[in-house]
């Protein structure tokens, strides 16, 4: 093998320009992928984090019953002793109890549906950025309103641009109550929050949970709890902890023959199976990616192999007829094809790893997209600035597959070369 590889790296000296094109090809190939890889997980994560910033946590409990159909009936018992609980799971950052009903909000000229939110403003403050998206006004009081006054609500931008209320306008709420009766409370507008969350922005109203509860007629109740974790990518991990810590179900309750009663607790995967299939639209489309740039760079070796291969056909021959046996020729080609991607490969890696680790300390500006503060992608929102996420497989894959493709990509000029018949060759008559 010593031999071979003298002998390749003596002939890719040959045509320097050849084999530094080549080179090229490899190294830039190199670099895109690893630099796209990075890209794509910080974009996943970050499309994630938007999605569940708001919405979901990375966790979240409710009744078997409430997973199955979500009527505002189906609620649990709020106490102290299941909130300190669900804290106390080690790798539980923030939990956030929340009630939930779709009612109209409007005043004497405009009315529109919303998502009336009940929330303990101080947890949910900490569990999400909610608090730090008001763009106007302020966010819920941490004491539900006295007897008397009314109760605080904080719209979502787009609702309030619906609506055509700003802060310290009345709105009345209405809403079917969990006891069947007509729910309605007059609600004081205290602040807008602009969230680039589709969801949040347009249809989304928050209460102070206790104003919810008489409301909704669920006093002491709550339909889910929000759990936001330490680790994002440890949710199934964490919902099956949890699930353990309240004594519930992890995982989707449906054909489980579960009481109704029963608390679930589970991943953002099984909440938002969308988002799920988001993100392997994202990967498949790399794929597409990947391929393509790989073709590019094997069209690149083959080439190179075989232009040194036919200008060397007479030598090829002349080996041959000396007593160089053909299996030995093949890997001398093949060894150069091996050189050319090893090389690419690693002038790819020290381009493509310092420029992904610097977009994963300072972030890819995504500001060129918007004028806004927030990027929003298919109703999800995002920082300006999204951070690559760099991983051992998304640096060793690509040099490993560019290296097989560098072997496959000089097999079938080495097999021809080695095929020749040494007699007619070094007679200049093939």
């Amino acid at each position: 093998m010593l031999i071979e590889l003298k002998l390749g790296l003596r002939n890719l000296r040959r045509n320097r320009w050849r084999s530094g094109l080549t080179v090229a090809a490899v190294a830039v190939a190199v670099a895109i992928l690893i630099w796209g890889l990075a890209m794509l997980e910080g974009w996943i994560e970050e499309t994630v984090r938007g999605s569940t910033a708001f919405e979901t946590g990375q966790v979240q409990v409710h009744t078997a019953a409430y997973v199955e159909s979500p009527r505002i009936y189906e609620s649990f018992p709020l106490d102290a002793d299941l909130l300190s609980r669900v804290r106390a799971v080690p790798g539980v950052d923030a939990v956030s109890a929340r009630l939930r009903a779709y009612g109209l909000v409007g005043n004497e000229q405009r009315s529109q549906v919303a998502r009336i939110i009940g929330v303990d403003p101080v947890a949910e403050a900490e569990a999400t950025p909610i608090a730090r998206a008001v763009v106007a006004g302020r966010w819920l009081s941490a004491e539900p309103a006295p007897d008397g006054a009314p109760r605080e609500v904080v719209l979502g931008e787009g609702m309030a641009q619906q609506l055509r209320v700003e802060v310290g306008d009345e709105l009345v709420v209405f809403l079917e109550a969990a006891d069947g009766s007509l729910g309605n409370e007059l609600l004081e507008v205290v602040g807008i929050v602009r969230t680039a969350n589709t969801q949040v922005d347009r249809l989304s109203a928050y209460l102070h949970i206790e104003d919810a509860q008489f409301v909704a007629a669920l006093e002491g109740q709550a339909h889910e709890l929000m759990i936001r974790a330490e680790e994002m990518h440890a949710a199934r991990e964490l919902a099956a902890a949890v699930a353990r810590a309240i004594g519930g179900f992890a995982g989707d309750p449906e054909g489980a023959g579960l009481d109704p009663a029963t608390l679930v607790a589970r991943p953002w995967q099984e909440v938002t199976p969308a988002l799920n299939q988001m993100i392997l639209l994202f990967r498949n489309s790399y794929v597409v990616v990947y391929l393509l740039v790989y073709l590019v760079a094997a069209i690149g070796i083959v080439n190179t192999a075989r232009m040194s291969a036919l200008e060397r056909r007479r030598e090829f021959g002349v080996m041959l007829a000396i007593g160089m046996r053909p299996r030995r020729m093949l890997r001398t080609i093949l060894v150069e094809s091996a050189i050319l991607g090893a090389i690419g490969a690693l002038i790819g890696v020290a381009i493509g790893l310092p420029v992904s680790w610097y977009h994963a300390r300072f972030g890819f500006d995504m500001g060129m997209f918007t004028d806004a503060g927030t990027f929003s992608f298919m109703g999800v929102a995002f920082s300006e600035r999204i951070r690559f996420v760099i991983t051992a497989d998304n640096v060793i894959t690509p040099v490993v597959v560019m290296l097989l493709v560098s072997l496959l990509s000089g097999l079938w000029p080495a097999v021809r070369a080695a095929r020749i018949d040494p007699a007619p060759t070094i007679a200049g008559r093939t």
